[in-house]
């Protein structure tokens, strides 16, 4: 019995190993989303959304915009609320997403304290549109400017500007807008909605980028000589650079010391060429093999130039016979017998 068993082990291994058994191999499992909680946050609308009071990461795009959105809770009154980590648990498993998916962690409890008083003037929505930004796509504030271009509230009539309970809000954008950019910004009284309108901002990001340090022009080669890392805040898209990675970049823009450099202002690596190990009418040292046998021939006269790993004629000066060999290092040639 003991033998027909292994045997039947033996037989079940055979099949598995020739393809004849399909081995179950388990599904990898489904990426899962990050939900980290916060200690406290400060909303910028009377509604609390799950990107308010959390750190969202997510490689699915789909689940994460439905993460970011999934209302919590409106404020009733101009008090702080607490929010528990079990109650936001049941508010996401409640929204139809998979318990399996989500991994919530952080702090046990959020307070949120409700939207500031705002003041109804220019600083005041360029505040806002500043604070919605970072908070949009969590930049801590020390790295962001916005500036408002042209005059917002100056435009509006006194009647318009009579409101109790007035808030300011920033219409949501796809992407960090850099540079010159319109957003749209709303005045509210409570959820009313008072006036809409375009208004135009400058804003820069404080960004590492790769800085000339001297004049360069299409000729340059990069180097740590010419060039340095920087904290900058940049006002348009910039690469994400470090000037270790551009070396040997041959540049293909004119730069001016000071100038940011991109991926656009270089071209591909510079390969330096291997240098010429033999000169032609060099004497050079002649090592024949075949089999296990070695020969040296001390004596001999490369009739090319060659660099590593190229095949030159040599004449062997003791036979003037003329063979071909492999540079193998300065004024060293071999050569494979048959």
């Amino acid at each position: 019995m003991r033998q027909r068993r292994r045997s039947l082990a033996l037989f079940i291994a055979v099949l598995a190993t020739a393809g004849g058994l399909h081995v179950l191999q388990a599904e990898p499992e489904p990426a899962k989303a990050s939900v980290r909680l916060k200690a406290s946050a400060v909303v910028s609308s009377e509604k609390v959304r799950l990107e308010d009071v959390a750190e969202i990461i997510d490689n699915d795009p789909v689940r994460r915009a439905r993460l970011r959105d999934l209302d919590l809770a409106v404020f009733e009154q101009r008090d702080a609320l607490t929010l528990d980590r079990d109650f936001i648990e049941i508010r996401i498993l409640l929204a139809g997403f998979d318990r399996s998916t989500i991994v919530l962690n952080g702090e046990k409890q959020v307070k949120i304290l409700p939207p500031a008083p705002v003041s109804l003037t220019d600083m005041g929505v360029e505040e806002a549109v500043y604070t919605e930004l970072c908070r949009q796509f969590s930049i801590s504030p020390d790295e962001l400017h916005v500036k408002l271009v042209s005059p917002f509230i100056g435009n509006l009539t006194s009647a318009a500007l009579k409101m109790e309970n007035p808030r300011i809000e920033v219409m949501r954008v796809a992407q960090l807008p850099l540079g010159r950019s319109q957003l749209t910004v709303r005045i509210l009284d409570g959820e009313r909605l008072v006036i809409a309108k375009p208004a135009s901002f400058e804003v820069a990001r404080r960004q590492q980028v790769v800085v000339a340090t001297t004049s360069l022009d299409r000729t340059h080669v990069l180097s740590e000589a010419n060039m340095q890392n920087e904290i900058r805040f940049v006002d348009s898209p910039v690469d994400r650079l470090f000037a270790e990675q551009l070396v040997g970049h041959r540049v293909t823009t004119p730069l001016k010391p000071g100038e940011v450099i991109t991926l656009r202002h270089v071209g591909e690596e510079v390969i330096p060429e291997a240098p010429l190990l033999v000169q032609a009418r060099d004497p050079v040292r002649l090592i024949a093999k075949k089999g296990r046998l070695t020969v040296t021939i001390p004596v001999a006269e490369a009739l090319q130039a060659g660099k590593r790993g190229q095949l030159i004629r040599v004449r062997n000066l003791q036979s003037n016979q003329i063979v071909t060999g492999q540079v193998v290092d300065r004024g060293e040639v071999h050569v494979i017998l048959p």
